[in-house]
């Protein structure tokens, strides 16, 4: 099986040499748990069968194994993203994958023939999930993940054969078209990757050939961050710009060991606005109304539209408490002073909010769907109100 780069070139090249090292880093702080903790249990449930000196240098192998990759994460979690990687990296990655497989795979061999028929089954799982997050992490590095699953389920496809029965050979037949469907599905997660990889790199020459003068160049620039990072109605950051903004906020004050909190904020009867002004009214009241929202919250504290009439709001070094204090504000100042719209009468709107904590160990994402749901409370209590996540 080849891993060609369809449509290779130099730009290409590096772009994937440097997304494959960011993917692996990324990923690296669950499988240094997951490889040691699964050979620790494996090592558990066998003791007694097996000579517990190779499985304490097992478990010891993995640990060993892992530590030097999760001292590197540590390293370099807190980098930017490199321009370029060596080559060497990849050779490195795969190296460490055989070795690793190969280790997986000679405690497959010396496990399978004593272990009983429930064992044989866990096993079986076992090796299915290792394989299956062997595509995950090296989805970037199909060789790297074939270096990997390959020597730990080869000897698994061995052994069902020499000790299951010639006659119903269901076990290895399973075995053996998973592998095949590993196979294929590892290839075909290195074509969307690169597919992927060579998006970024024509927008990047793209950009680059944009013009011959200064002012055109500009302009062009101009015009695709708007397009990727902006919302082009109200000016806020649209959804790709906040996470991609709000990913350093939260590490510093996670960093610092301070509070972080959430807010959504939706403009209430919002659709009424719209079919009894029309839409150009709406629009208007809805640029008005964020305007304000922005002008009441401090710097540092990251507002973007998600769609509609909804923005989410990042508050860093803000307990709920003080959101709660904040978006208070923001909801008094909407609804204080009617929007004036040109050619008809001012409209008055008002917003409903929700605030949840984005607590140690918790993705955004997860705090944002808190932080909704108080909201849709704030609206089921009658709307204009802030409330904030009651845990239930």
């Amino acid at each position: 099986m080849q891993f060609r780069i369809p449509g290779d070139s130099p730009a290409l090249r590096q772009a994937i040499r440097v997304s494959q090292a960011v993917n692996r880093v990324q990923q690296l702080p669950t499988v240094f748990v997951g490889n040691p903790l699964i050979a620790s249990f494996l090592a558990v449930v066998f003791w007694e069968r097996v000579e517990p000196t190779l499985l304490v240098l097992f478990v010891a192998s993995m640990v060993i194994l892992w530590t030097p990759a999760f001292l590197s994460w540590r390293r370099l979690r807190h980098l930017p993203r490199p321009d370029d990687v060596s080559p060497g990296n990849e050779r490195r990655a795969m190296i460490f994958s055989v070795i690793a497989g190969s280790l997986w795979g000679m405690a497959v061999w010396g496990l399978f023939p004593v272990a009983w028929a429930d064992e044989r089954a866990l096993l079986m799982l076992l090796v299915a999930g290792l394989t299956g997050g062997s595509v995950t992490f090296f989805s970037s590095s199909p060789v790297a993940s074939l270096l990997f699953f390959i020597p730990l389920t080869v000897p698994l496809f061995v052994q069902t054969v020499r000790l299951g029965d010639p006659e119903h050979p269901i076990l290895p037949a399973g075995l053996g078209v998973f592998i095949l469907v590993a196979i294929l599905f590892t290839k075909t997660s290195w074509r969307q990757f690169v597919d992927n990889v060579r998006v970024l790199v024509e927008r990047n020459q793209a950009l680059a050939q944009a013009g011959e003068g200064q002012a055109q160049l500009e302009r062009a620039f101009s015009r695709m961050q708007d397009l990727a990072m902006v919302d082009e109605l109200t000016g806020l950051k649209n959804r790709r710009a906040f996470f991609d903004d709000a990913e350093p906020m939260i590490a510093g004050s996670r960093r610092r060991e301070q509070p972080i909190a959430v807010a959504v904020l939706d403009l209430d009867h919002f659709k009424e606005v719209n079919d009894t002004y029309g839409h150009a009214v709406g629009d208007v009241v809805l640029k008005a109304a964020a305007t304000r929202i922005v002008d009441n919250f401090r710097e540092e504290q990251i507002t973007g539209r998600f769609g509609g009439e909804e923005f989410v709001v990042l508050l860093p070094y803000t307990s709920p408490a003080q959101a709660l204090v904040a978006l208070e504000r923001v909801r008094k100042a909407l609804s204080a002073t009617p929007i004036e719209v040109a050619g008809g009468p001012a409209v008055t709107v008002t917003l409903s909010g929700g605030i949840a904590p984005l607590l140690e160990g918790m993705d955004i994402e997860t705090a944002i769907d808190h932080a909704d749901k108080a909201m849709y409370r704030a609206k089921a209590l009658g709307r204009d109100r802030v409330e904030v996540f009651l845990e239930t």
